[in-house]
């Protein structure tokens, strides 16, 4: 049985906002995290989702954590995909130097999410210019991906939710993950780009650091284009400034 949101209280040491333009996989993944990772031997954490309706613009989503944050020093990051099905490229490129200036780390998927989900059973490198269909059908058919065969064709939870045995096949495959995703920084278009130079540090606050240095977090070079990070995905450092997913998975992991 999976918690409800509203069912855990706020003792933990580590509040962080998340709001995500998705209305079912990304909430699914934020309460799975919460749910296994969130009471481990490290440091305590409470991940705090707020959907957003979807359709709104990726500036919007940015807004939106910040309106659900406690305070402008509150840790907050906004998740969006790239899915030029939506035609929306000047949209990110705003919403990404607005997330800077207001002190907000931004989880840029390129094509989307699924990216992500894959990339916990197998590398993925193609240039798929922000379609995410052949992505979907390798998650699909991943002999690994328990549950996923029929993701994203059926309504409700059975079509993007990752509840029961899809969720499960993803815990302890972080590691997995965080690596595949390393390697696409390193690989970036870009070819300045580097995984090594991340930077884990909270923010200190809204309008502390130029775009140059806010976008230098993510480990990708000064005057590399988000839109042009194709393909690459920025939740492994979620889970790396969690500590989730940076070393070999352990007795600790609660299933559920």
């Amino acid at each position: 049985m999976r918690r409800d949101l509203g069912s855990y209280s706020d003792e933990s040491s580590r509040i962080v906002y998340v709001a995500a333009e998705g209305e079912r996989t990304e909430d699914d993944y934020i309460k799975l995290l919460n749910d296994t990772y969130r009471d481990g031997p490290g440091e305590k954490f409470f991940l705090r989702f707020s959907p957003v309706r979807k359709g709104l613009r990726p500036d919007q989503v940015v807004d939106h954590v910040i309106s659900q944050a406690s305070s402008p020093q509150d840790e907050k990051w906004a998740l969006f995909d790239r899915d030029t099905e939506d035609n929306r490229d000047d949209a990110i490129r705003d919403a990404m130097r607005d997330a800077a200036q207001k002190g907000v780390q931004v989880a840029l998927s390129h094509p989307s999410i699924e990216l992500w989900l894959l990339l916990h059973f197998q590398q993925f490198t193609s240039q798929e210019e922000g379609r995410s269909g052949v992505i979907k059908d390798r998650l699909r058919k991943h002999p690994k991906a328990e549950g996923f065969a029929e993701y994203d064709t059926k309504s409700g939870g059975r079509g993007k939710g990752l509840a029961g045995q899809r969720g499960q096949s993803l815990i302890g495959k972080e590691k997995t993950a965080v690596d595949n995703a390393r390697k696409l920084v390193d690989m970036c278009p870009h070819g300045s780009c580097s995984a090594k130079n991340l930077n884990l540090d909270k923010i200190p606050g809204p309008g502390t650091e130029t775009y140059e240095q806010w976008n230098r977090r993510s480990g990708h070079a000064d005057g590399c284009d988000p839109l042009k990070r194709d393909p690459s995905t920025d939740l492994w450092r979620l889970l790396a400034s969690l500590g989730i997913g940076t070393q070999k998975p352990g007795p600790n992991i609660r299933r559920h």
